[in-house]
């Protein structure tokens, strides 16, 4: 509890002596006030108090007040010699108070820590309620601050907790006129000041008591926090807990965005392919696929084959341009996760006899048609493949393959990082048993990437194609010259033909959405208010 002092005041009171009444016991005493008749000395002291130490200090009122005395040491005490110059002869001491149950005020010289350590050793044997101390040798009105190493006693400071009473300051000129009249007023009525004047007004026996009463009226705050202040800290701390663990989060967040950035510049990980999100092919990028006219001219009985292959070089003739002989792809490769750089996109088994469009299912005409070759060897119509890469999708339409050019990377979110890691984290939990016992029927195989289509069902197209059973090839149509070939049609034109009401481009963007597969999962919609808060918050939630 810190404690200020307003101030200071001292009257002179008159007490009954219970002696003279003639009874043993002690009766209450009759108090009347001296100084209200100008009889008496008065004093006010309203500034330069200085408190040293605020202990205990009980008030009633705003206000801790006794019967000013100087407290006895030992006779043996080498500072009773020395304090003797200080203290007048008929000070006030212990004896000389009224023999009742008054609060008690101590006043002394404060000359040197061991002489004040034997007054306060002294103090805590009276029911003090406070002590007044001064230097007789500062007669200034300001006395010393409480840190000043002037009140130094030597034991660190320990004299200020182990006393029950609070103690004050007062400067040497104020306490040396209190110590004066102190002793003034430590007898008994007939030899006080102006005792023949209070005795005719009171008519006060000689034996009544004469003394100085201290008021000292304080103003007291706890150090103790409030209930509000508590909430506060509490908040604070919580506060302060929370922004730090939202710190953290988004830091470590955006660490795995850089991470994942990375990855998908160098092509290790091809979003779209992993089902995390949708991604279009600039379209000045798709612009820069070589373009050729397609020229087929398989050998009589022959199977088809590449042109480019190096058994059957005649078949493919550059006149001008460059022909590419194509065909629907026999299997659906494995979604890869990387893209061009996975093994399946090197393979040439989809790309050796593509006779039509995989987008709009019609079918190339032999050095007529101008098609447009993908990185990963498939060929189709440049106003189909354009279109399909720059609007829906940034995957090959037949093996899935990532044309995004390398080094592009879209704007990384926290939610792709969430489900990239748990791709991963699925990736890594597969077990592979390659104990299969001889029917094949004892042994476990999961393959990740059929796990990860498995769960996301994000590139199984829903529509009629070349990819719409990944597990059963179509049948390989057979190649024909365009002139011996009047009866070759898609089935998309024989859809086209039986329903007027849909166009031919509107069928084709159907089939385009029908490839690109169902939007990926938006984990942002499904969310509450709260939950796209908590995400926002604590991005590692």
């Amino acid at each position: 509890m810190s404690m200020s002092v307003d101030e200071i005041s001292n009257v002179v009171l008159l007490f009954s002596n219970p002696v003279w009444t003639g009874v043993g016991t002690i009766p209450s005493t009759i108090i009347r006030n001296i100084t209200a008749l100008s009889l008496g000395y008065s004093s006010h002291i309203t500034e330069n108090v200085t408190v040293l130490s605020s202990n205990y200090a009980s008030t009633t009122d705003g206000v801790i007040q006794g019967l000013l005395y100087v407290p006895d040491i030992k006779d043996d005490d080498p500072c009773r010699a020395a304090l003797d110059a200080f203290l007048p002869k008929k000070v006030v001491r212990h004896a000389d108070l009224p023999p009742a149950n008054y609060n008690i005020i101590a006043i002394a010289p404060w000359i040197n820590a061991t002489c004040t350590q034997s007054y306060l050793a002294s103090a805590r044997l009276d029911p003090l309620r406070a002590f007044i101390f001064y230097r007789p040798s500062n007669v200034s009105s300001d006395p010393p601050p409480a840190d000043s190493p002037e009140w130094d006693l030597g034991d660190r400071g320990r004299w200020k907790t182990q006393n029950r009473f609070p103690i004050l300051a007062v400067s040497g000129l104020a306490g040396q006129e209190l110590m004066h009249q102190a002793g003034l007023y430590s007898g008994n009525l007939s030899d006080v000041p102006y005792a023949r004047n209070i005795t005719s007004v009171y008519e006060a026996d000689p034996s009544d008591y004469v003394r100085i009463w201290t008021q000292i009226y304080v103003s007291t705050s706890s150090n103790a926090p409030s209930i509000w202040v508590l909430v506060l800290v509490i908040l604070g701390v919580l506060v302060g807990v929370i922004g730090s663990t939202s710190l953290l989060m988004h830091f470590l967040q955006s660490r795995r965005r850089a991470s994942l950035r990375r990855r998908v510049q160098s092509g290790d990980v091809n979003l779209e392919g992993m089902g995390i999100k949708r991604l279009t092919v600039p379209i000045a990028h798709v612009q820069t696929f070589p373009l050729f006219t397609y020229n087929y001219e398989p050998k009589a009985n022959s199977a088809p084959t590449s042109p480019t292959s190096s058994k059957h070089p005649q078949n493919a003739r550059k006149k001008g341009s460059r022909g590419r002989p194509s065909s629907i792809a026999t299997t659906t490769l494995p979604i890869s996760e990387k893209g061009l750089d996975s093994p399946f996109a090197l393979s040439t088994t989809a790309t050796d006899y593509q006779p039509m469009c995989a987008i709009c299912l019609e079918a190339y005409q032999n050095r007529v048609t101008v098609i447009r070759e993908l990185p990963c060897g498939h060929i189709f119509h440049p106003d189909c493949i354009d279109e399909f890469l720059a609007e829906n999708s940034s995957l090959c339409p037949v093996c899935k393959a990532c044309i995004l050019p390398k080094g592009y990377c879209p704007k990384i979110t926290n939610a792709m990082v969430r489900r990239e890691r748990a791709i991963r984290r699925l990736r890594d939990r597969i077990e592979v048993d390659d104990d299969v016992e001889a029917d094949g029927t004892g042994g476990r195989f999961h393959n990740w990437g059929g796990e990860i289509k498995k769960r996301l069902s994000l590139f199984k197209p829903s529509g009629p194609g070349p990819s719409s059973n990944p597990t059963e090839p179509e049948p390989q149509p057979q190649p024909r010259r365009r002139s011996t070939a009047p009866e070759v049609t898609s089935v998309h034109h024989q859809e086209c033909n039986s329903s007027s009401s849909n166009s031919r481009a509107d069928l084709t963007r159907k089939r385009m959405r029908q490839l690109a597969g169902s939007e990926p999962d938006d984990e942002d919609a499904r969310l509450t208010r709260w939950q796209r808060i908590r995400h926002r918050v604590f991005p590692g939630f």
